[in-house]
């Protein structure tokens, strides 16, 4: 077991790794950051002392070492448009977009997982039809446009909640509801097929035949080999509801990493992106690695 751990943890390096290379490559892509830093009169000499007080004089690959470097010292640069540390920017931001993964990661867990339980338990009944539709609606409908419509009955027609904004537990309901519809729909649909296998096989059947009470079947003995089966899910879902609220954070106008990501694009801020970029892709692998060695713990067969 520990062999498939250090291996997987290899595979998260080289993926962090290619995950330095591919952030630092893309962002040159979008275009010239001293075009919308200078003035349009500005002159060659100051186009030439702003390349190298930002380091674009020297060539690409010496600049990915540099930044490479940088990184692994805790150094994320520095913002081109504020002229203030990548971090310190990325710090103001992250309270407010850890406060709306968390309560979307809530909404999730307290709504899939009874849905997903009962929907296999009856199946055929009028909740398995809800849990069907919820999963449908939820994977084909966009956030942003989820959040619009929201919007537009809570706080447009009916006035009971803010449209958009940061500072209270209101302001938060709508977001966190709008990012967690897809995460719900897609953990229901799962479970509910894993559930579904579990409570035909051969060792529901007998535990029935115990006479163990059909509650404890259901939460303990079928969910936790369900819920291996989901837990790979799960954890994508966990590094999305974390780190996949741009949208959600543009429409409500929530003061997150993800309104931030899109500024720095807006601007062109180099530094910024490759920041946020990075942390987004780090959240990924790491919470995935995470998942990867709880489940070659929980498994026996891995074991």
């Amino acid at each position: 077991m520990s062999k498939a751990i250090l291996i997987k943890t290899g595979q998260a390096a080289l993926s962090l790794l290619a995950l330095l290379a591919l952030t630092f490559s893309l962002v040159r892509f979008t275009g010239d950051p001293a075009f919308f830093l200078l003035p349009p009169d500005a002159t060659p000499e100051m186009e030439a002392r702003l390349r190298e007080e930002l380091g674009l004089d020297q060539p690409v690959v010496l600049q990915f070492f540099m930044y490479v470097g940088d990184v692994l010292s805790g150094d994320l640069g520095t913002s081109f448009r504020s002229r203030v540390p990548v971090t310190d920017l990325i710090i103001q931001r992250i309270p407010a977009t850890l406060t709306m993964g968390a309560a979307a990661l809530f909404l999730t867990l307290i709504v899939s997982i009874p849905l997903g339980i009962y929907a296999a338990y009856w199946r055929g009944s009028p909740l398995d039809a809800v849990a069907r539709f919820v999963a449908a609606l939820g994977q084909s409908v966009p956030d942003f446009w989820l959040g619009l419509i929201l919007i537009l009955v809570f706080a447009v027609f009916l006035g009971i909640l803010p449209s958009g904004g940061y500072g209270s537990p209101q302001h938060l309901v709508l977001p966190a509801v709008t990012l967690a519809f897809a995460s719900i729909a897609g953990l229901v649909r799962l479970l509910r097929s894993s559930m579904i296998e579990v409570l035909g096989s051969d060792y529901v059947a007998f535990h029935r035949m115990k006479g163990l009470p059909e509650g404890q079947i259901l939460w303990k003995h079928a969910l936790r080999n369900a819920g291996l089966t989901t837990l790979s899910f799960a954890g994508v879902i966990t590094a999305g509801l974390f780190t996949g609220s741009v949208l959600v954070e543009t429409v409500f106008v929530w003061p997150g990493v993800g309104r931030l990501f899109i500024e720095g694009v807006n601007f062109r801020d180099f530094a910024l992106v490759q920041a946020l970029m990075l942390l987004f892709g780090t959240a990924y692998i790491v919470i995935n690695l995470l998942v990867d060695v709880l489940y070659t713990v929980l498994n026996p067969r891995l074991r």
